[in-house]
């Protein structure tokens, strides 16, 4: 009786385990095809320095520093990076390597590699037709995160218009970004993306290096765990340059930043990036 029993559920668990592959596969296939979509090819036309002649001065500045003139004006950016990342304040950093590919407005894939051992999981998230999805697996196929619905994709939204510090060309005013600049020291982009008009604050060097980036994001942490609209941002380390883009290569990014409640939870260094 015994042994029927044990191999009954050796069975079940054969077949669960074999579910939960095919599940795990049929996610990566979709997630493909969104990444494919949004490799976008350029408009073959290159940077000049007209092209932000009317901006105010910190965004002009930031722009010339960021594209290197007669660079071809880029539609998406794959890169790879490395780092750590942690969920709750309290929770030890776990280690991360991911693979991206950011194409504003139309959206981008994030997908990683996160944590080892036990605590060993993969997935990601992404952004494309006006929708938001994040999906994590432990050990490759067991199901620990699946969300979805309009508050995801107000957040992922939020996180596009972040990460176009990635792809500089993004920013330019040709592709309807309005500039301001508050002070000597900042510029203020606004972008509409899916009838949703999102801002972002840069705090940019004399020289023109971004040092800073903050925004009002949609997101859940709040202290009842509702959907709000919460500080947001990161801070540059370092940067580098990848084929006539200068980029952020070294950041720190978190929820309430400027506040002492400021929660860093992800550190990433960018090892390649290409320019489409």
């Amino acid at each position: 009786m015994i042994i029927k029993l044990l191999v009954a559920f050796g069975v079940l668990t054969v077949v669960a385990l074999m579910t939960m592959a095919i599940l795990r596969r049929r996610a990566d296939g979709k997630v493909d095809g969104v990444w494919q979509s949004l490799e976008v090819t350029s408009t073959h036309q290159v940077f000049t320095e007209d092209m932000v002649s009317d901006l105010p001065a910190p965004a002009r500045r930031y722009l010339l520093h960021a594209i290197r003139p007669g660079t071809p004006l880029a539609s998406s950016v794959r890169l790879e990076m490395h780092g750590t990342m942690r969920l709750k304040p309290e929770q030890e950093w776990m280690p991360m390597k991911a693979r991206q590919i950011i194409a504003p407005p139309k959206g981008f894939v994030w997908r990683a590699d996160v944590g080892n051992g036990l605590m060993r999981f993969g997935g990601g998230d992404h952004y494309a037709n006006g929708s938001g999805l994040v999906r994590f697996w432990l050990w490759g196929i067991i199901p620990l995160v699946n969300q979805e619905g309009p508050d995801v994709s107000r957040a992922a939204l939020g996180r596009l218009v972040c990460e176009t510090i990635w792809i500089p060309s993004s920013l330019l005013p040709r592709n309807g970004v309005k500039w301001e600049a508050p002070d000597d020291e900042s510029a203020r982009a606004t972008i509409k993306i899916d009838e949703e008009t999102i801002t972002l604050d840069l705090f940019i060097e004399p020289e023109g290096r971004l040092r800073e980036i903050r925004m009002l994001r949609w997101g859940n942490q709040t202290e009842n765990g509702s959907f709000g609209y919460i500080p947001f941002g990161g801070q540059i380390q370092e940067e580098r340059a990848f084929g006539g883009y200068t980029i952020p290569s070294k950041v720190g990014v978190g929820w309430r930043i400027g506040t002492d409640r400021y929660f860093e939870f992800f550190r990433a260094r960018i090892e390649n990036a290409v320019f489409r």
